[in-house]
């Protein structure tokens, strides 16, 4: 096969180098083509306009992290604070030694929360108080970053406890490194609330049998809130609920001659609900700036689209729309260094960008799409996005379209992909960041599109 190729190309490359100069055959290729088959391509910029939109610390609560701590951003003064909320699993009939347990009471209770990394000084001197939920959180629920705890705990009550902390742990043992220890926040818990889950088991087992009846009948879960300090903020990947017992060791000849502690952890997991409270405080500095617009996560910012879509019809009309591309500069919003830019952003239509994430939904290449930041750019390209254009002017033309239906919204995002590399599912990024993008009042945004038409 090769060879017949590479024969076709020495021969066209000859029929060129006698022809070239003939006045006579220069158009000879294209006058053997009728007028109505040449296709003609053309490209036009048109313009979009963006605007800054608070999300109004309001994003579903799906994130696998829980978030800890209060964050004042030097520059700006804008003050970000989390707390989280979660429930504990049981899937065990066997939570406790069938018998042996002495005076079936708890030796002691704790909660440790885990974190994996964070976001500011780790020497930093923080305060966290912890209450008791007194009201089952449900499930099958759209939770937001917004939500109010208070509806879960009784707030007339003091904490159950408390805990000063730095995500330093100046406690680590000389024989432990960092690189080998689950960093964590060990805060001692009510003895009673251990003795009356022990009791509870062996009162009725069946209450540890799964994790719906033991939130149910047993541990409704917990409130972890940020209390005091400022400049530190860890992301939380577990937390475990210890409830230690005194047990009787039986030697060879039946005797209980011995007593050992032991402890039965319950864990947030997936499998229960683990909540998240987001405050962004005022976020006037960012939002007066019309010159620029911002992304800035979590639940804090997202930048808003108006597409020339009308235009671009009109100009464009009797053409194939081929591709039309969009791009946006990112600049750090300020110099600090603590926060990374996002490194996916979601364009989705706006009128959709609620029930998007509800629904769990991925994208379609249609109405909505995503990208990943250039490294070396800071730049984030939607390469074509020809089908949302058809797709919103189709609307428009059927008089099914709203207010907004030439804008979409640019939203930080985890995409997360199988083996394969195939979009799987769509998370809100939760983690703290910051962009400023091109775009605001007066510095409109070059939308590229090609089309072609035949003559």
């Amino acid at each position: 096969m090769k060879k017949y190729i590479s024969f076709f190309l020495f021969a066209t490359i000859a029929i060129l180098t006698f022809t070239g100069c003939d006045d006579e055959t220069a158009t000879i290729g294209s006058s053997i083509v009728p007028d109505k088959d040449i296709v003609t391509a053309s490209k036009k910029i048109f313009y979009a306009k963006s605007k800054s939109i608070d999300a109004g610390n309001s994003i579903i609560n799906k994130s696998d992290y829980m978030y800890l701590g209060r964050y004042t951003e030097p520059q700006h003064n804008t003050t970000f604070e989390a707390s989280f909320l979660t429930q504990f699993a049981s899937g065990d009939n066997e939570a406790f030694p069938k018998e042996g347990v002495i005076d079936n009471s708890a030796v002691y209770t704790k909660l440790r929360i885990f974190y994996d990394s964070i976001t500011g000084d780790k020497n930093n001197a923080m305060k966290c108080e912890v209450y008791e939920l007194d009201k089952v959180v449900a499930e099958g629920v759209s939770y937001y970053t917004d939500i109010d705890f208070g509806e879960y705990y009784d707030r007339s009550k003091a904490p159950i406890a408390t805990k000063v902390y730095s995500a330093k742990d100046y406690a680590l043992h000389d024989s432990l490194t960092e690189a080998n220890y689950d960093a964590n926040i060990e805060i001692a818990l009510p003895n009673e609330i251990g003795t009356r889950i022990i009791q509870q088991y062996y009162a009725n087992p069946a209450d540890f049998e799964n994790s719906e009846v033991f939130i149910n009948n047993v541990f409704k879960g917990i409130y972890v809130k940020n209390s005091q300090g400022d400049g530190t903020l860890i992301n939380v990947y577990r937390t475990r609920l210890e409830v230690a017992f005194s047990h009787y060791i039986k030697s060879s000849s039946g005797e209980k001659d011995s007593i050992e502690t032991l402890f039965t952890p319950f864990y947030s997991n997936k499998e229960v609900l683990q909540l998240n409270k987001f405050d962004n405080g005022d976020l006037t500095p960012y939002m007066s700036n019309t010159d620029a617009t911002y992304i800035k996560t979590p639940a804090g910012i997202f930048t808003e689209v108006e597409l020339p879509i009308d235009e671009i019809m009109e100009e464009c009309a009797g053409d194939t729309l081929n591709s039309v591309k969009i791009e946006f500069a990112g600049f750090r919003a300020d110099e600090n260094n603590d926060f990374n830019p996002p490194t996916t952003l979601l364009m989705v239509r706006k009128k959709d960008m609620t029930e998007f994430f509800e629904k769990n939904k991925v994208c379609d290449n249609i109405t909505s799409f995503y990208t990943t930041i250039t490294s070396n750019s800071n730049r984030y390209t939607f390469g074509n996005i020809a089908k949302l254009i058809k797709h919103c002017y189709s609307e428009y033309e059927a008089g099914e379209a709203d207010a907004d239906w030439e804008k979409v919204v640019l939203i930080p995002i985890n995409a997360i992909t199988d083996g394969y590399g195939n979009l799987v599912k769509v998370k809100h990024y939760t983690q703290l960041s910051n962009m400023r993008l091109q775009g605001g009042d007066n510095r409109p945004i070059e939308v590229e599109v090609v089309s072609s038409r035949y003559k």
